[in-house]
């Protein structure tokens, strides 16, 4: 079954309910990456959005903050629905240092040339992937980040039962917590990268979402 097939494009239409539980993490989320472009250090920034889908949290912060301009971001999506409607929206902003690449993130791969990133946003993923494949993508981020960079990521629904054990593994290699926010439907954390950054891996599958 493709991610297409499973309804990905589709799966945004919450969003569209300033009411609702996903609106309320969006939230979270986009205060969170105002607060890593705020304290970033001068100069250019990389980042790169896992899984982005149609990057309601990062689009807009990069159109309005003022260090958006001053970003390179990479987005990495698989479905080709998710993705066009990426192009259309870029299309009708100022930012000129934006990609969209259609690839599986769940493929080492697939960051060649992306990373490492000051800025690595991971929602949507570990909401939708069984705990060893959470492990696994943990463990990779060492080879995301640059040094100093900072991981924003999400959780919900079956993944909670995952995110004491996320935080653990985060917490006991080289990353420091910076920001924690749970409720009982979600969590939403960013983490400091402390370490120094490792290889890309290649040809290495490090996740694959749950089918539904």
């Amino acid at each position: 079954m493709t991610l297409t097939q499973q309804g990905w494009y589709q799966w945004h239409a919450p969003y569209d309910d300033l009411l609702s539980e996903h609106t309320d993490r969006l939230e979270v989320v986009q205060q969170l990456l105002v607060d890593v472009l705020d304290d970033a250090p001068a100069g250019p920034l990389r980042a790169v959005s896992v899984c982005s889908g149609q990057a309601r949290d990062l689009l807009p912060i990069l159109i309005s903050h003022p260090r958006g301009a001053e970003t390179s971001a990479t987005m990495l999506e698989l479905d080709p629905l998710n993705a066009s409607f990426l192009h259309g929206a870029l299309g009708s902003t100022a930012l000129t240092d934006v990609r969209v690449v259609v690839a599986d993130a769940g493929q080492s791969d697939a960051y060649a040339g992306a990373v490492p990133a000051d800025l690595v946003l991971m929602c949507g993923v570990l909401a939708n992937v069984d705990l060893a494949d959470a492990v696994r993508t943990v463990d990779l981020l060492p080879a995301l980040c640059a040094p100093g960079g900072t991981v924003v990521w999400s959780s919900h629904g079956d993944g909670l039962a995952d995110v004491d054990a996320v935080l653990a593994r985060l917490e006991d290699g080289a990353f420091a917590r910076v920001a924690l926010h749970r409720t009982a439907s979600y969590v939403v954390a960013a983490h400091r990268f402390t370490g120094a950054t490792a290889p890309l891996p290649a040809g290495r599958r490090i996740f694959t979402f749950r089918t539904r």
